[in-house]
């Protein structure tokens, strides 16, 4: 019996290291994502902390310096919460991107594999029809050996 040999098996293998690769950078931006999530996660949390500071220090008393350090340190800590939301926005611009990637590379593989399991059963047709004539001839010959 031959043996099957897909004749674009080194394309597929070629898609199928595309996928995975983009397997790869979907997960990494997806991983990105959520570390970047978590720090605008952080970053509020320190400004609402700041801000119950800054409000206990004008319910008490306290220097007009020290509410101007809070207010500006509050500020600062705004102006990084708006930075991270430009970053983590990236970061789902980018997440998105990939996912698109995996899509296209997923529906190439799925669509080499079908050719591939096609050119099989095109062959293990073949290949049943060969051996059925090969039987049919040793039938014939067997026939004709006791014929005679």
């Amino acid at each position: 019996m031959n043996v099957f040999r897909f004749q674009l098996q080194k394309v597929l293998d070629v898609k199928e290291k595309e996928k995975e690769q983009a397997e790869w950078a979907f997960g990494k931006s997806v991983q990105r994502k959520n570390e970047e999530e978590l720090k605008l996660f952080r970053l509020t949390e320190r400004h609402e902390a700041v801000t119950n500071m800054l409000h206990e220090a004008q319910s008490q008393t306290c220097s007009a310096a020290q509410l101007i350090e809070l207010t500006r340190y509050r500020q600062a800590v705004e102006q990084s919460i708006a930075n991270q939301r430009r970053t983590l926005y990236g970061c789902e611009q980018e997440v998105e991107r990939c996912q698109r990637r995996l899509a296209e590379r997923m529906r190439e593989t799925q669509l080499w594999q079908r050719l591939r399991e096609k050119a099989l059963g095109q062959f293990l047709y073949a290949e049943r029809l060969r051996e059925q004539k090969e039987l049919d001839e040793i039938g014939t010959q067997l026939y004709l050996r006791r014929s005679n």
